[in-house]
């Protein structure tokens, strides 16, 4: 039987998501509160937009004790109701996300504010004095403040981009003067997913293949070999444990840094003035190369993120070190060269962001544009791929990417 959209949506919201769940941080928000008059829960985001979780809004209406009526919604992540629920519960990234919202961003936003400057990083995080056996992530919804995300296949303009790189900066920095003075982060910032074994393979040969074929498509059928070679014997690099190479400049990466994952607020005159992360579930220790190289080259516009590809990173370099001086990091701050160099020492982020993620952003939204469809390997996920690798959006920035990547040694296998 064929569902419609509607039903579908419905049935996939968890029953045991109950508005008593919430009556903890009303009650902190709300000191007031008589009661409850109404709560719904609804889905947050379209399909394509997010393939990790699944993610509602909790939306109140309360009545308090003088009698006024308030309004309140709250996003709430949960493990998404899929084939893929499993994978994603093993892999630590509510763990991660608890951590990082809950204990390093609010040391990293004190660090500023003893410094003279005030740097708030993300949305307000809300942390359950109850134990659950539900995996449940409560967070500030920013929709209600004004913040939004840009159109994802439009990528973001030079603005945007600088705005953003900024904002990684200040985290970056203030994650590296941590690291010096409080010792290591725990064992699962190692790396994205803290997989027990390696459910992916078939994925990304099946990903690596569609990705090979349609490379005629993108003015490239002479790479097409060494993409193929390179990819058959890449590691998984979101389940790979970050290198540690001695003198390397190190930080806690975003590690999910994609368009999505950033949302931006205006003034009434249309003027950016605040850039939020969200989605902190695969952060990383370990070279700034990583989000870099994450953010730039699948969430930019295609103008930019190879024409303008050296300025943003000096661009990102000179707000990085702005930063380190103002924490009073202790050692010698890093050099645009050494940036530089970790960008090539880490250039095997490039296929996976070319291949898998970059595909998944400029894609249009679709009922198959979902985790499970992503690592299907047989016609739901054929059908998706060949959505992502064959749209007109795709094929402009891969013949962008692919000969700057070539020239780069992206695809060379080493002996």
């Amino acid at each position: 039987m064929v569902r419609s959209k509607e039903n579908s949506t419905k049935d996939k919201l968890p029953a045991w998501l109950d508005q008593q769940l919430f009556v903890e941080f009303i009650d902190r928000d709300f000191p007031n509160l008589k009661k409850i008059k109404s709560y719904r829960l609804e889905p947050s985001s379209g399909n394509g937009e997010n393939y990790t979780s699944l993610l509602l809004r909790a939306n109140f209406e309360l009545e308090l004790i003088d009698g006024s009526q308030q309004i309140i919604s709250y996003m709430v992540k949960v493990l998404p109701n899929s084939g893929n629920r499993d994978n994603v519960a093993s892999w630590k990234v509510f763990d991660k996300e608890h951590k990082t919202y809950g204990e390093y961003i609010p040391e990293f936003e004190k660090m500023y504010r003893e410094a003279g400057k005030e740097i708030t990083f993300g949305p307000r995080y809300y942390e359950s004095k109850n134990k659950l056996e539900e995996e449940l992530l409560v967070l500030e919804d920013l929709g209600k403040r004004g913040f939004i995300n840009v159109k994802r296949q439009d990528g973001l303009d030079m603005l945007h981009t600088k705005a953003t790189l900024e904002k990684l900066a200040q985290f970056h920095a203030a994650s590296a003067v941590r690291f010096e003075l409080k010792g290591a982060y725990p064992a699962m910032y190692n790396r994205n997913l803290c997989s027990e074994e390696d459910n992916f393979k078939d994925f990304r040969e099946n990903q690596t293949k569609a990705y090979v074929e349609a490379c005629p498509l993108y003015d490239a059928s002479h790479l097409a070999k060494s993409v193929e070679t390179y990819g058959s014997q890449a590691d998984d690099m979101f389940q790979a444990i970050a290198p540690e190479i001695e003198g390397e400049f190190r930080v806690l990466n975003h590690g999910d840094a994609w368009c999505n994952n950033f949302m931006y607020k205006y003034d009434d005159a249309g003027k950016l003035t605040e850039t939020y992360f969200v989605d902190l579930q695969m952060s990383r220790f370990s070279s700034p190369a990583q989000d870099l190289l994450y953010f730039i080259l699948s969430s930019t516009h295609v103008d930019i993120k190879i024409a303008q590809f050296d300025y943003l990173i000096k661009y990102y370099h000179e707000k990085l070190t702005e930063s380190l001086k103002l924490l009073k990091y202790p050692k010698p701050l890093p050099s645009l060269r050494s940036l530089h160099q970790s960008i090539f020492t880490h250039g095997d982020w490039i296929l996976p962001i070319v291949s898998i993620l970059l595909p998944v952003v400029l894609v249009d939204p679709s009922d198959d544009a979902n985790m499970d469809s992503l690592m299907d390997s047989e016609s739901a996920g054929e059908k998706f791929r060949n959505n992502m690798f064959k749209n007109p959006r795709i094929i402009r920035h891969q013949k962008e990417i692919l000969p700057w990547a070539h020239r780069r040694g992206a695809f060379e296998v080493r002996n």
